[in-house]
């Protein structure tokens, strides 16, 4: 086999290789932009959190310049008065939304503060650790309440 040959070999699995990590590629954009939309810090969420038990998956920072895919960029959406919380805040309406209605579920949370519920489990996490809030199943219930 010839360099020229292995060259070619090489190339047709290069190609190959970015066709497969193409979807990845375009997953992963698609999240960052849902990520922005949210208020969630991408950079942040990487980093292991303290005692919250084994790491799930976590957003390895990559670079997203698209060389060698053909896969568009992704840009984030805007719709109507929807926009990302400013941090704490979504902490301070979650906190408000369970005192006001103990009980309430993350779903039903969510649906009331217009924002995707997956949005809203790390901040019922930080609510939970300052000792806040407690589950009770689904049930979101302020600190001190009882069952």
């Amino acid at each position: 086999m010839s360099v020229l040959d292995r060259f070619r070999e090489a190339e047709e699995g290069v190609a190959q290789r970015l066709k497969e990590l193409e979807p990845a590629v375009a997953e992963y954009r698609e999240l960052q932009a849902v990520a922005e939309r949210l208020g969630i810090d991408a950079a942040a969420s990487s980093a292991p959190s303290a005692g919250r038990g084994p790491a799930r998956r976590r957003a390895r920072r990559t670079s997203t310049s698209g060389a060698g895919t053909s896969a568009p960029a992704a840009k984030p959406v805007r719709r109507g008065s929807r926009r990302g919380a400013t941090p704490g805040q979504r902490q301070q309406q979650l906190l408000e939304l369970v005192r006001t209605r103990p009980g309430i579920t993350v779903r039903e949370a969510a649906a009331e503060l217009g924002v995707d519920p997956t949005g809203l489990y790390r901040v019922v996490s930080r609510l939970e650790d300052g000792g806040d809030i407690r589950k009770n199943g689904r049930q979101l219930e302020p600190a001190g309440t009882a069952t």
